[in-house]
């Protein structure tokens, strides 16, 4: 099959025309993906962002958002959401091909490659609306620029450079990666005049990213560098591990991750892209270590590994021969996922095949029940967002407890408007009945005529860390402040409680303050004692002290403060 669509480097250095029919075909094939395929939960999440526009977000840089925003104005539905992403994943494929030393290039082993890759397919030159497509196109057009400018020093190219690194970053903060690793290849550049143009225009273009931070209190630092962390299990390490070998192929992964890391270097820029191949693969094999690693999140190793791998098998024909024979099979298993994204195959209870499965009937099932009402979930930042995507914009939101995860509706913070409305409750402590809804999950639910909740007032203390002993009763005093511009007076059954958390798990919880009917004014605060016993078990916790009500769990009222039992 190889030798039937081989095309010689004399040929497609003249003749492109095969270069772009492929890039063509490649296109028309994101377009079609786009059209059919209901948005992954992700992407629905990204959807919301666009519709609030600003200088970040609580998860990641607001590229992404620009980007959906521009395509969803063009066509309000999933093919507008995935219409720039599906350019853009087209146009990484070029470039990847264009990074490719011109005497090194074969067209044909390097369409083989891109349709035999799950990666490259949907993360890499992908159609999906999700920031690793702007990241990894940025960061493939960075190194095409850097290329040059190793050849030539120019403070223009410098210049293309800092602008480049700016969009990396701004679409994920992976692309410090290429930044770093590319720096590490060559640290003599450093001695030209024109490189440090490019750390200066970074750092200025990054700067109205950096000042929404710090209004924020550095969210996304809090979230991917601490939140994420974890005591080291060997399951994180061992799924990287396979993840990466599904991904790389699945059949043609070990040999093209083989031929990526023998291939030696034969100049300094196929030295820069071995470095960031590798370099990308141990940071994330070493993150597995402190958490879990998610297998796209090395999709910037796979522009190196592409064309590292292309040189080496070029000149095999060993390996040629097994990318052939493998290629059929190949694109036959990832045709199959990809028709499965729009045909549901699977039952929804197999992988998530009910992620991309009809949405649409349960946004409808939701709304009929909700019956006019505020759709309030909880803990799901995915859900509210198919919600009103698939109900044209109709609001919905979430309230997020300490049993999951901050996310950008905290930041968002639309539970002031919810205060004494009527609501739709899903997920309630107090449910009145039960749906089951078209993708197969059921929901507790609750109406209710006249909501309250308290997950944005805060709970502070003089303090971030107390030492005591096993089972022993200690008194501080938390201020309760009240964020809103209204007057707060707390319902009935409404505590502050504590909790504390080994580093794996809630071991116990404590009711500490009964808050029925009592009052804060706008803007108020009140100073409460409490009386709190320490586990009986010596350790270090982290203590939380929360407001909890009859209908829903703990907030994140108050930060998490340090405590150490010591041994008697």
């Amino acid at each position: 099959m190889l030798r039937k669509f081989r095309l010689s480097d004399k040929l497609s250095n003249k003749n492109s025309i095969y270069l772009w029919l492929f890039l063509l075909t490649w296109l028309l094939i994101n377009f079609f993906q786009s059209a059919f395929t209901e948005l992954a939960h992700d992407e629905a999440y990204y959807w919301m962002y666009s519709r609030y526009l600003d200088w970040g977000y609580f998860d990641h840089p607001p590229v992404i958002a620009l980007l959906i925003r521009l395509g969803y104005f063009l066509l309000p539905d999933e093919f507008g959401v995935r219409l720039l992403t599906s350019v853009m994943g087209t146009a990484t494929i070029y470039i990847i091909y264009l990074l490719i030393d011109e005497e090194k290039r074969s067209l044909g082993l390097f369409v083989l490659l891109c349709f035999s890759i799950i990666l490259v397919q949907s993360h890499v030159g992908g159609f999906l609306a999700i920031p690793d497509v702007p990241v990894v196109f940025f960061s493939a057009l960075f190194l095409l620029i850097y290329k040059r400018y190793l050849k030539k020093d120019s403070y223009f190219l410098a210049i293309l450079l800092g602008i480049t690194g700016i969009a990396m970053l701004m679409s994920k903060y992976h692309g410090i990666l290429i930044l770093v690793f590319s720096l590490f290849a060559y640290l003599n550049i450093i001695h030209r005049r024109s490189f440090w143009i490019i750390p200066v225009v970074i750092i200025l273009g990054m700067l109205p990213h950096l000042m929404w931070q710090i209004h924020h209190g550095f969210p996304s630092l809090k979230y991917h560098l601490l939140s994420r962390s974890s005591s080291y299990r060997f399951e994180h390490t061992f799924n990287y591990l396979y993840s990466q070998l599904l991904i790389a192929g699945p059949l043609v992964s070990i040999l093209v991750l083989y031929a990526g890391f023998t291939y030696k270097a034969e100049n300094l820029f196929e030295k820069t892209l071995k470095y960031n191949m590798i370099g990308i693969f141990v940071f994330f094999f070493l993150s597995s270590f402190k958490g879990h690693v998610e297998a796209h999140w090395t999709a910037l190793a796979f522009i190196p590994l592409m064309v590292l791998a292309n040189n080496r098998i070029r000149n095999s024909k060993i390996m040629k021969k097994w990318v052939s024979w493998l290629f059929v099979p190949s694109i036959l298993l990832i045709s199959f996922v990809r028709f499965a994204a729009i045909v549901q195959i699977f039952p929804g209870t197999v992988l998530a095949a009910n992620e991309l499965h009809n949405w649409p009937k349960w946004a409808h099932q939701i709304d009929s029940l909700s019956e006019g009402r505020k759709v309030v979930f909880t803990n799901s930042f995915q859900r509210p967002a198919k919600f009103s995507f698939y109900t044209h914009g109709k609001f919905a939101t979430t309230l997020n407890n300490i049993y999951y995860r901050k996310n950008q509706y905290d930041i968002w913070d639309f539970e002031d408007s919810l205060q004494h409305q009527k609501v739709l409750l899903v997920q309630s402590r107090t449910p009145q009945g039960t749906i089951k809804t078209a993708v197969g999950e059921s929901y507790h639910y609750q109406m209710v005529d006249d909501f309250m909740s308290y997950n944005n007032l805060k709970i502070t203390a003089n303090f971030d860390r107390i030492e005591t002993y096993p089972d022993t009763k200690f008194t501080f005093i938390i201020k309760l402040l009240n964020t809103r511009n209204d007057s707060v007076i707390f319902k009935k059954e409404s505590y502050i409680i504590s909790m504390f958390h080994d580093g794996h798990k809630l071991i116990q919880r404590q009711i500490l303050f009964k808050l029925d009917n009592t009052k804060l004014g706008p803007s108020g605060d009140i100073a409460i004692p409490l009386v709190i016993k320490s586990p009986i078990v010596p350790g270090k916790y982290k203590m939380l002290v929360s407001i909890i009500t009859s209908n829903l769990d703990p907030g994140f009222n108050s930060p998490a403060f340090t405590l150490v039992v010591k041994n008697n």
